[in-house]
């Protein structure tokens, strides 16, 4: 009897591991592939069922497409299955027809055996056409300096996602890494676009006082706040994937690539400026210059402001509409976290175009005069 009862334990503990095995696929991917059929029926929603909207008038379906797909990709190229795709009303999902082109997640069971389903429309085609258009525009109308600024561009993205990103996650500090990124784009994006100048050089002083101020800023605001950098999804979601990582430091970087952009163009706008007055008037002293790029600068000031606060406000409007929609007051939205999160970012980001003003202006001036 001890024997019969020690086997059905392990039998009980066993095949459940064995049957996951047995279901589990040989092989899972993610491929492009196209729709080359599609059929389609409708099946009445019961009332029991969670896809039944009670506030509904009439009766409702469930449309089945029975949908024929070909793999256009890869390994598997060529290969022919059907599955069946559910509309059920809901804003995500996909509404096939014929000849679209999208994301599948393939599933080999063995040789001869393939399913899968549609995980979303294949839009980098359409993104592809979109960055060809911008690159010619740019080198049409920039020509020689389209094609130095388009320079300065691959390097930029470079460094973000073959250097920032790779090392951030091997363990790497991401703040002292996004310091080092941002030092290495702008002296190579300004130098590119502009030639071993003192245009460049005020430029490049300007842009790294500015970089360097918002990240002081951010840094102490986000002590005194008690900000962790986990105050997004994408953030949590990769908290539980990698929680080694400091999150802390990677909100920090963040801050500062996002700044760096509008800094950098505050920076060199300047020092053109200032440059192009004494080339204009070779008598203009170095305080004159001085008191004409701040001016300039005051102007610069409130649209590159507007520039980083509206960029962050445009990405959280769903949510502050939602907010609104709820009566929350100004001061309860800015106390959540993810909110004050985004404060910290836009006003960091604004203190440093401010310091970059003066910084450049002085640079500028002090290189024309020297």
């Amino acid at each position: 009897m001890k024997r019969i009862l020690t086997a059905i334990l392990a039998f009980l503990i066993i095949a459940p591991t064995c049957m996951a095995a047995i279901n589990q696929p040989l092989e899972e991917l993610y491929v492009k592939a196209q729709v080359n059929e599609v059929s389609e029926t409708k099946i009445q929603i019961d009332k029991m069922s969670p896809y039944y909207d009670p506030t509904a008038e009439g009766t409702q379906y469930v449309r089945i497409q029975d949908v024929t797909y070909e793999v256009l990709e890869g390994d598997y190229k060529g290969i022919i299955f059907s599955s069946k795709n559910e509309i059920t009303g809901q804003i995500f999902d996909l509404e096939l027809k014929a000849k679209d082109r999208v994301l599948i997640l393939l599933k080999k069971w063995d040789e001869e055996t393939f399913e899968g389903f549609a995980t979303d429309y294949i839009r980098n085609d359409s993104m592809l056409i979109f960055i060809i258009l911008f690159v010619a525009a740019l080198l049409i109308l920039g020509k020689w300096k389209g094609l130095r600024a388009l320079a300065s561009l691959i390097i930029t993205v470079g460094a973000i996602f073959y250097v920032l990103i790779p090392l951030s996650l091997q363990g790497w500090n991401p703040l002292w890494l996004a310091l080092a990124i941002c030092a290495v784009v702008t002296v190579a994006t300004i130098l590119i676009i502009s030639g071993f100048s003192k245009k460049a050089y005020s430029a490049i002083i300007g842009t790294l006082g500015g970089v360097i101020f918002a990240a002081l800023i951010a840094f102490i605001v986000s002590k005194l706040t008690f900000l962790t950098g986990l105050s997004g999804e994408d953030a949590r979601i990769l908290y539980i994937n990698r929680p080694e990582l400091n999150f802390f430091n990677i909100f920090f970087a963040s801050i500062i690539i996002g700044a760096l952009g509008a800094i950098m163009d505050v920076g060199m706008s300047i020092s053109s400026a200032v440059h192009e007055l004494a080339e204009s008037n070779k008598n203009l002293k170095g305080t004159e210059l001085f008191k004409s790029g701040m001016n300039i600068g005051k102007d610069i000031m409130g649209t590159m402001s507007n520039t980083l606060i509206l960029a962050y406000v445009g990405s959280a409007f769903p949510l502050l509409m939602l907010f609104s929609m709820n009566n929350f007051g100004a001061f309860q939205i800015m106390n959540f976290d993810f909110m004050a999160a985004e404060i910290v970012r836009a006003i960091s980001g604004s203190f440093g175009l401010l310091l970059a003003i003066p910084v450049t202006a002085f640079a500028a001036s002090f290189f024309r005069r020297k």
